[in-house]
């Protein structure tokens, strides 16, 4: 079998080396060839990225040896060698206008040795920047690629320079736009589209592929590309987990799979989280992809909106909020609710489940089951503490749930409750208890709503675990037969009676006390 590396987002090294790769080389070749010059694409962190420009570049250094038995090896391209400035914003660590003047300028001299232009460092980084252009293409024309345009402004959207440094990104975009006769391609990633007002204002001869249906296989893995290209990974690890080859790629796909950035396009899996599930042995379903950022600033404006993770992420957002979008608006005091899925969307926490016919409207949902249990347990750590995660076990809460042994499921809650510091819950602060709740109920992979409608009211949450139904009441500081009489009198049970005798139908009514800072009661009725 070729080997996995997960690491390397080095095309040349990953070939050379005899490492596995999926190829992509046909999207290459039609965007190099479409006849346009100026190309962005977005998508989430670790899908590829790096490496897709490191595959520009090596087509355009003219490393045809490279891509032999590849598709652009059998397409008619002309293999001319191009002088490729490749930078890669994501690696300046700056934190001043001045600071991302300056690495900007630094690394555009480094650059310019490689093709023997020699440049003053007294002059500014555009100066540079556009002499480096000009002489470099005295040869052939040049190519420009730029890997995360964005991170200099997500790193930084609290700093009190960001617009100056702003400034400077979109100067270093109108330099690469005024020499348009010098260049022979570019192509600029990030996590987050651009905003036509921001940083990107001047380019506007720059197409935007994010939500091209033909290249919305460009990057991830389809079905297709995960069974051909480790199809021998896949036999391994049905083996070691006693599962048929069916069922093992049904739960792969449950797990793994479900990111659609295109209305109605193939679903696609994360690279990294393939690649990390079989370097583990292809054995253990673990959430890889989201252990390998940071969810601070997510999990943060996440709190400061209120976001309710078993309500909000199915109300629908229109095409427009997620195709145009500035990150620095998350530093305003008044995010709203759209611009939050926004950036979940762009950050790959939520993905495009089904829209309307004109496709303007979309629906919005976690991607598989990986990414929901991921940022329900990060949120349940914002509004819980570290303690109250620790204390939290998955598979315990989800079984009491499913084997309809409630009792267990009340004493485990309990337990996490009792763990969340004074700090957090204050003395009666409703919210955490609720959100709390939900965020468990999401991060064992329960199937939750939030405030489901009946004939005579709403029920505050309904939670199906396999051939057991839960019909919710939460209440504070009250009687939780209370709850239960609700339950009752508004008839919230009767849309599942059809349900049974398949399904047990809970009624449970659960009492927070703000004093104890607990559950303090519960009570239940089973249908059955």
């Amino acid at each position: 079998m070729k080997k996995i590396d997960t690491g390397n987002s080095s095309f040349e090294k990953l070939i050379s080396t005899g490492n596995l790769y999926v190829d992509k080389t046909s999207y290459f070749f039609d965007l190099i060839e479409s006849g346009a010059t100026y190309f962005f694409c977005s998508r989430p962190r670790r899908f590829g990225k790096t490496l897709a420009l490191s595959t520009f570049e090596a087509i355009f250094k003219g490393k045809h040896e490279l891509f032999k038995g590849l598709a652009i090896d059998s397409l008619e391209y002309n293999w001319r060698v191009h002088p490729v400035i490749h930078i890669d914003l994501g690696k300046c660590q700056r934190d001043t206008k001045k600071g991302v003047e300056d690495w900007i300028n630094s690394t555009v001299i480094e650059i310019a040795l490689e093709y023997g232009v020699a440049l003053e460092k007294s002059n500014g980084y555009d100066i540079n920047f556009s002499l480096l252009i000009e002489k470099a293409s005295r040869k052939a024309p040049v190519v420009i690629l730029i890997d995360e345009y964005d991170k200099i402004l997500s790193s930084n959207i609290f700093n009190s320079e960001i617009e100056g440094m702003r400034d400077v990104i979109r100067g270093f975009f109108e330099i690469i736009k005024a020499s348009y006769n010098n260049v022979r391609f570019v192509f600029i990633t990030g996590v987050t589209r651009y905003a036509k007002v921001s940083a990107f204002s001047s380019m506007n001869n720059l197409e935007d592929i994010s939500m091209d249906e033909r290249y919305a296989n460009m990057f991830g893995y389809t079905q297709k590309e995960l069974e051909s290209n480790f199809s021998e990974y896949i036999d391994e690890g049905s083996k070691a987990t006693g599962l048929e080859r069916t069922a093992y790629l049904s739960q792969m796909k449950n797990q793994y799979d479900g990111y659609r950035f295109v209305p109605e396009a193939e679903p696609v899996y994360n690279p990294v989280s393939i690649g990390m599930f079989f370097l583990k042995g292809g054995k253990t379903f673990d959430n890889y992809w989201a252990e390998t950022g940071n969810t601070k600033l997510i999990m943060d404006i996440a709190k400061k909106v209120q976001f309710d993770i078993s309500k909000d992420v199915s109300e629908p957002i229109s095409k427009s909020s997620i195709s145009s979008f500035d990150i620095v608006q998350m530093a305003s005091k008044d995010v709203s609710d759209s611009k939050y899925k926004a950036l979940l969307f762009q950050s790959g926490y939520l993905t495009i489940s089904s829209s309307s016919a004109d496709f303007q409207v979309l629906t919005l949902d976690f991607p598989n089951a990986e990414v929901r249990e991921s940022f329900a347990s990060s949120l349940l750590d914002v509004y819980a503490g570290d303690a109250a995660k620790d204390e939290f076990m998955p598979s315990l809460l989800f079984n009491a749930f499913v084997t309809g042994n409630t009792e267990k499921a009340i004493n485990h809650l309990k337990s996490i409750y009792a763990s969340i510091p004074y700090s957090i819950s204050g003395d009666s602060n409703e919210h955490t208890w609720h959100y709390a709740f939900h965020c468990m109920m999401k991060a064992i992979g329960a199937d939750l709503s939030s405030e489901v409608m009946s004939s005579k009211g709403r029920a505050d949450c309904v939670l199906r675990a396999v051939d057991n139904i839960y019909v919710i009441e939460l209440k504070r500081n009250s009687n939780a037969k209370s709850a239960l009489e609700q339950i009752r009198k508004k008839g919230y049970v009767e849309q599942f009676r059809d349900l049974m005798p398949k399904c047990s139908i809970h009624l449970l009514g659960i009492s927070f006390n703000s004093k104890e800072r607990n559950i303090s009661d519960w009570a239940e009725e089973v249908l059955s």
